[in-house]
């Protein structure tokens, strides 16, 4: 894994969300939407409050593997651009004349959630809410007329787009060294949680969808497509690793393939 890349994109991208400069105009949309909206960024804001301490305690568990080097630093990168996120949407629901939030029954049931089994089963809830939030941001950036909030919901779906990318990367990583059953397992659980995520948050939501024109079953269904895509692309890579292992094995006398680590099961 290319971890000097994603140190060097995270300092970069963190530093110009902080200095992101918002259209200086006070919001006109009509009041349902208005009040819609502002919960909905709200519940948003307190999820990319968090500090990572789950993530952070996981990362040190394999901060020693050799190809990982400098995963840790690269994580506490992007909980720091997480919440540089969750300074921007803040900043958004004040200009929507909302109230923050300290606490919320769906993010609550996440963090639980991300509790339940081990770290690793947290990296998939945690991946969920990112392919969750790349689909709202995405319908914010399209369907919002507000300034503020096409100016914020477009710089978060740029970042969100880069965080997949980063998870992608870990998970081949952590995959690759999985046989192929347990990859299988892998897919079905993530398959589950995620589905499990996105109705529970279009029907949170569902109010705020609506006043965009998004129906909640909409809403899931292009959740569905944002996992299959993004599932679609680490498979292929997973395959063409394996092809190319292959490969190796035919043509060079003597080879044999060893694992890249040693990792705790996803779902044990």
């Amino acid at each position: 894994m290319n971890t000097q890349h994603w140190i060097s994109h995270f300092e970069a991208n963190t530093r110009l969300n902080h200095e992101l400069q918002l259209p200086d105009t006070a919001c006109d949309l009509p009041e349902h939407v208005r009040s819609s909206l502002a919960r909905s960024i709200a519940i948003f804001q307190l999820g990319e409050s968090g500090g990572g301490t789950r993530l952070r305690r996981y990362t040190r568990s394999i901060a020693s593997l050799e190809h990982l080097k400098g995963y840790q630093r690269a994580v506490d990168l992007f909980v720091a651009e997480e919440q540089s996120h969750a300074a921007l949407l803040a900043r958004t629901v004040k200009h929507l004349r909302g109230t923050l939030l300290q606490k919320q029954w769906t993010n609550s049931i996440f963090r639980w959630m991300r509790d339940l089994v081990n770290l690793e089963f947290n990296i998939q809830v945690l991946l969920t809410a990112e392919l969750i939030a790349e689909v709202y941001f995405g319908q914010l950036s399209l369907r919002c007329s507000d300034p503020v909030v096409q100016t914020v919901a477009k710089k978060l779906l740029r970042d969100e787009m880069g965080h997949l990318s980063f998870q992608r990367d870990f998970l081949f990583e952590r995959l690759n060294a999985l046989t192929p059953a347990m990859q299988r397992l892998w897919r079905w659980q993530f398959q589950a949680i995620h589905f499990a995520t996105a109705c529970v948050v279009s029907w949170d939501h569902r109010d705020c969808l609506r006043s965009l024109n998004v129906t909640p079953a909409n809403f899931r269904s292009r959740a569905l497509r944002c996992w299959q895509s993004f599932q679609s692309r680490l498979e292929r890579r997973l395959h063409e690793h394996e092809s190319h292992i292959r490969h190796d094995e035919g043509s060079t006398p003597g080879y044999s393939r060893s694992s890249n680590a040693t990792m705790q099961s996803p779902v044990s």
